[in-house]
């Protein structure tokens, strides 16, 4: 089994790939948070085979969401790690780095350490319904503010 762990940013992404045995298949590479960035990431992991693959990349906000459903659309194995456990690898680490690419690493090496549950497109639409719902309740909130800053104004 390969694990390919995939640093998430707002603009680009690091990815790297980690053999079973830690070995570096893949050294860690910028790509973008598009459909170009997507597939020079696709293009990057063709020389693997797909079963052979798992992907994991960081839960950060919403930045992570267009290139999970990307790679799930794309038959990829996928896990969304939790911060908590890649910053327990880091803590490990006699070298308190943290950077981009180092990052790709714990990644991939959290994959390898702790149980990890894999994406479906039903977790993609419920994180997209959860995204609604939040919005929904932001748009709520504001409202009831404005009413009450209306109401002062006409008192």
């Amino acid at each position: 089994m390969n694990y390919v762990g995939i640093d998430i940013a707002k603009l680009n992404h690091f990815a790297s790939v980690l053999s079973s045995d830690g070995e570096i298949l893949l050294e860690p590479f910028k790509f973008t948070n598009d459909n170009d960035g997507f597939q020079k990431l696709l293009s990057a992991l063709d020389s693997f085979e797909k079963n052979s693959l798992i992907i994991g990349l960081e839960s950060t906000a919403h930045y992570g969401y267009n290139l999970v459903e990307f790679l799930v659309s794309n038959n990829f194995k996928v896990c969304v790690i939790n911060p908590i456990q890649t910053s327990s690898l880091r803590k490990n680490n006699i070298r308190k780095t943290k950077t981009d690419k180092v990052d790709t690493f714990l990644i991939a090496k959290a994959l390898m350490l702790y149980p990890h549950r894999f994406c479906t497109t039903a977790d993609i639409d419920l994180m997209q319904l959860k995204a609604l719902g939040r919005f929904r309740q932001k748009l709520l909130k504001q409202r009831t503010r404005l009413k009450i800053q209306l109401t002062t104004y006409v008192d």
